[in-house]
């Protein structure tokens, strides 16, 4: 038996014999199937390393009709500061398919068009899609449905019956929000610089520093949003502002190019925060105050999810991954 055990032709058959176990619940713990314990798949997958034994995939996938690809959606248009948020969310998504089997296929979509989206649906490409971004009424998400193929959304908004993956970001916001506010004097102003509301995740954000916002009326704290780029440097340089909340850090950094040519000092004349945190903004000096999402884990989890859809298994609509807040000089920490 040990010379067979050790043989290149080693088979699930010879797993299931050495561990007691049927050969569907091998076949099962090898394709990682939500169906199996943890410990059950620990103890398959040490003992096909052990021996040598690789499931031949390939064979399996054209036994099931499956491409062992999924498709990771992300904007084209993105700007190199959004991207290193995209690029940590595609390393989670690779990571957690890569368990799999899987590999991921990288599609950059424009806002008006989904035409790469399109054919890779129509040619049979992938087994499910991660959309790394919701934009508002997406056409992606009709697209997809009208496909009937399984994928899972990052980001809240498109509806409860589809599955997404999210970090609580209204409550979050909300809970930043009060925060930062909860220091500021009697009478303070507060000014919300939002980006595009065609993004969902923005949305969401408006959303958050509007409840927030709510609990700290008590102290007459004034407050004013402004959505055009525009209107930044007019609201900035006409009137004074106690704390400006940014969206995200692209938004950040672009306000605080237009404080400092206002030859206004972060964390003295006035108070910054951001909704989404990045190395920018941990770098800056005076460093700037965020809400720390894990890009990585939102990834990781869609992706996990996504696969879980390929193989018939039920999700949970929502599913949430941590977050935290990194409270920094900009203000007053």
């Amino acid at each position: 038996m040990s010379n067979r055990l050790h043989n290149s032709n080693f088979t699930m058959d010879d797993i299931a014999l050495e561990l007691g176990l049927s050969k569907s619940t091998v076949s099962r713990a090898l394709s990682d199937s939500g169906r199996i314990s943890m410990e059950t798949k620990n103890r398959v997958r040490e003992c096909a390393k052990r021996h040598g034994f690789k499931p031949n995939l390939v064979a399996k996938a054209l036994a099931g009709k499956k491409t062992l690809n999924i498709a990771a959606v992300m904007p084209f248009q993105a700007s190199a500061t959004q991207m290193m948020f995209f690029h940590e969310c595609l390393s989670g998504i690779v990571s957690r398919a890569a368990l799999s089997g899987y590999s991921v296929l990288v599609c950059m979509t424009e806002s008006s068009e989904n035409e790469i989206l399109q054919n890779v649906l129509s040619d049979g490409k992938v087994d499910a899609v991660v959309l790394t971004q919701l934009k508002h009424n997406d056409e992606n998400v009709a697209l997809l449905r009208r496909h009937g193929l399984p994928f899972v959304v990052i980001g809240s908004g498109a509806g409860d019956d589809i599955v997404h993956v999210d970090s609580r970001m209204k409550e979050n916001c909300a809970q930043f929000t009060e925060l930062v506010t909860e220091k500021l004097p009697a009478a303070s102003r507060v000014l919300f610089v939002c980006g595009s509301l065609d993004i969902e995740a923005n949305n969401n954000r408006l959303s958050g520093f509007l409840s927030g916002m709510e609990s700290v009326k008590g102290k007459d704290v004034q407050y004013a949003v402004c959505t055009e780029p525009s209107d930044v440097a007019d609201e900035i340089s006409l009137k004074s502002w106690n704390l400006v909340l940014c969206s995200d850090d692209v938004v950040c950094m672009q306000v605080v190019e237009i404080l400092n040519e206002n030859h206004l000092e972060i964390g003295r004349d006035v108070k910054i925060a951001s909704f989404h945190d990045s190395v920018l903004l941990e770098s800056h000096v005076p460093s700037i105050s965020a809400v720390k999402v894990d890009a990585y884990a939102l990834g990781e989890k869609s992706s996990e999810l996504s696969l879980n859809l390929v193989k018939g298994e039920k999700c949970e609509s929502v599913n949430y991954v941590d977050c935290s807040f990194a409270m920094r000089a900009s203000t007053g920490e």
